[in-house]
């Protein structure tokens, strides 16, 4: 076996917001509607109860299962869009690291590992970790699953992965975040839903009622020009 202690992501972490719906066409809409569910009513980082020895890496290698570090990261990038990996099956590591999987990466990612991770800091008490825990305390936090076997194929090409990803990070242009250090749904944009009773331009029509249908002044005695008021002698 290869002990392979190369560069894993910050963080990983899904940012929603959502709310309610017109009863008279929530029906209709439901499908449609991003503020029909909120997967933001409860924040997934709060009161975690962290796996932290099964974080640590201590004595524990990967293992490459006789794959080059190329089929590895290829392995790896396939997983890098796996939702299966998460514990709720809707949430991959692309999900938040879009593009070329360095979106929300902090600028300490371009450091070599081991270095300091604020996430491991303060949510795991760890100092400076490897790249292998970093994914590990990836699946534990965001990914809210459990972390994977040190031994899997799967944690070692993720590593390898991320190693990848790492060669074309700038780190100016760094735009990381915690997705513990605040909750991103504290705030929701859908709390009051637009389309709710009384909010929804179209629940009444203005041209419902049209005030030109019938001329006011049609009828005799309505037009004040029907007759010429200065046609007579004064």
């Amino acid at each position: 076996m290869r002990r392979l202690t190369w560069l894993a992501p910050t963080a990983v972490f899904a940012l929603a917001a959502c709310g309610g719906g017109d009863a008279g066409a929530e029906a209709d809409m439901a499908d449609a509607n991003p503020c029909a569910a909120n997967p933001c009513a409860a924040n997934p980082c709060a009161g975690m109860d962290l796996p932290v020895d099964a974080i640590r890496q201590g004595d524990r290698e990967l293992d490459s299962h006789g794959m080059s570090w190329a089929d590895l990261a290829e392995r790896g990038k396939e997983l890098w869009a796996d939702a299966s990996l998460s514990g709720g099956g809707a949430t991959s590591c692309s999900t938040c690291h879009t593009g070329d999987g360095t979106a929300m990466m902090n600028a300490s990612f371009a450091e070599p590992y081991p270095h300091e991770v604020a996430m491991a800091k303060d949510r795991a008490g760890l100092g400076e970790i490897t790249a292998a825990e970093m994914v590990q305390l990836c699946m534990a936090i965001p990914m809210n699953a459990e972390p994977l076997d040190w031994g899997s194929v799967e944690l070692a090409a993720l590593t390898a992965y991320v190693g990848e990803v790492q060669k074309g990070f700038d780190a100016s242009k760094a735009a990381g975040m915690n997705p513990c250090g605040a909750n991103p749904c504290a705030a929701n944009p859908c709390a009051a839903n637009p389309c709710a009773a009384g909010m929804n331009p179209c629940g009444a029509n203005p041209c419902a009622a049209n005030p030109c249908a019938a001329n006011p002044c049609a009828a005799t005695g309505m037009n004040p020009c029907a007759s010429n008021p200065c046609g007579a002698s004064r």
